[in-house]
């Protein structure tokens, strides 16, 4: 699966033990930036084609990831890599 270019991204930590992150961020550790005003979280190409959560905070950027990775996760998209990917992770 093709991950987004992180080349000169403001990175943001995410400590992956705190029983705060959820098991999809945990499972999968997707790309975790500051974006402007908010924080991004994006695992796989681009927004578009990836699994994309945005919010104010942390907390806000993972919960929103979250949903969309069980959304994807429960209809995932016949040949898509990034469907394939979490498909394997998922416990």
């Amino acid at each position: 699966m093709e991950q987004m270019n992180t080349e000169g991204l403001p990175l943001v930590p995410v400590d992956y033990d705190s029983a705060e992150v959820p098991e999809s961020v945990k499972q999968t550790r997707p790309v975790v930036y500051q974006d402007g005003d908010g924080i991004s979280c994006l695992l796989g190409p681009d927004p578009e084609r990836g699994i994309f959560g945005r919010g104010k905070t942390l907390k806000e950027a993972l919960s929103t990831f979250d949903r969309q990775f069980q959304d994807r996760l429960e209809h995932p998209i016949k040949g898509d890599p990034v469907s394939e990917f979490i498909q394997k992770r998922h416990i």
